[in-house]
Formats: structure tokens, sequence, C-alpha cells
């Protein structure tokens, strides 16, 4: 199988990445899995809004090159470790959002008792341990999260968030820059009002029980 639809639809969301600013020159990476057991992902060194169908690399499930010229991205640890871990994920979408990514370099995540929205599609975003870019330790920083979470805030280097397909990992991606830059203004217009705990624990079950449905 050629996978046409998922090659178009990765060209399109490569493009509206870049469109947005969140993967500047050859930055970032996306992959989604098909027919199961074979990875569809971007291949290492290529511009993200350049993308043509064609250019895309298909691997299977250990990584093993299948088709495509050049090599892929050299983030498939990542992306082969999410897979591994999580079999209701089909999708993986990295990129270096300015927003997000500069709180990653600041060392702070984002809180989790502050936007109903962010709650609701992504819940809590935790920050990683700093890990090498292209290296094995990026799949080891994602350890004890990997399980319970969606998205994630990697120090240092950008923002990783997964999806059942790849609209839902860009969305998220979307959520997480957004919320960053709500944040961001809020800090700088005044104090930050917190929701109290009771409303935190029932949007995040109501977010939960959404991402569970999905699962089904």
């Amino acid at each position: 199988m050629n996978y046409s639809a998922e090659r178009n639809l990765m060209v399109e969301i490569g493009r509206r990445l870049y469109r947005d600013g969140f993967v500047p020159g050859t930055d970032g990476n996306l992959s989604c899995l098909v027919d199961n057991d074979k990875i569809l992902i971007t291949p290492s060194g290529s511009a993200k809004g350049l993308l043509d169908p064609d250019d895309l690399i298909l691997v299977d499930s250990k990584g093993v090159l299948i088709s495509g010229k050049g090599k892929p991205s050299s983030e498939l640890l990542m992306h082969l470790f999410v897979y591994q871990s999580r079999t209701d994920i089909r999708a993986c979408c990295h990129a270096h959002p300015p927003y997000a990514t500069a709180l990653t370099v600041l060392g702070r995540k984002l809180p989790g008792d502050v936007l109903p929205e962010a709650i609701l599609s992504v819940g809590e975003i935790p920050l990683t341990d700093y890990a090498p870019p292209g290296t094995d330790a990026v799949p080891d920083s994602l350890k004890g999260l990997i399980d319970k979470h969606v998205a994630f805030m990697l120090r240092n280097h950008g923002v990783l968030t997964i999806g059942g397909d790849l609209e839902e990992s860009f969305y998220r991606m979307e959520t997480v820059e957004h919320f960053a830059k709500i944040f961001y203004i809020a800090q700088g217009a005044g104090e930050i009002v917190h929701l109290d705990n009771s409303e935190v624990e029932r949007l995040m079950k109501i977010g939960e029980a959404i991402r569970q449905e999905r699962k089904l």
C-alpha cells in the first residue's frame, strides 16, 4: 500500500506547523502508525512546510527502513517508544512552538489549574528532564510519564503531543502553545487566578473520560 491519505494529511499538518511558526527551518517531526505495524515518518533534515507525499519514510515497528529516500527523522527512537508504550496512540507531533518552548528553556511547566479548555483537552502537561535531541535519552525522559499524558514539554527542546490520529496530535500541539501564550500574557498583566482544587478535579475527570472514550 502507498498510504496516500496518510501521506497527504502528514504533508498538510507539516504545512500548518510551518505556517504557525512552530517548525522553522528543518525543525520538528511527525509520524503516524499505519496497518498497526508500520510507521510513516518525516525524513531527517526536511523542511516540514515544503514536504511532498513521496518524501515521507516508511519503517517497521523496530525502525527498519521499508521504503523512502533519505533517513527517517533523527527523533525516530522517540516515536518508536511512544507506539511501543501506548497501543491507543497512532500519531506523534514534535515541534518547537515559541511560547511553550520558551518555558522549557526556563525550566518551567504550565500550571494545571488555570485554563479549563487545556485541562479538558490535554490534561496535565509534564516537563521532562533534559535529553540531548536524537539520542535514546529522549525516550528515557518520557518513561514514567508516557502512560498518563498526551502532551509533554521537553526541557530546553520543545513540545511533543500524541493522539489517536494526526489531526488530534496537531490540535493538542496548538492547545499547548495557545495556553503558553495566554500564560505569558497573564503573567505580565497581573496576578494569575487559579481554579480551586475541586474544579480542577472535576475537569480532570471529564477530560480523562473523553480521552478514554476515544480509545474505544
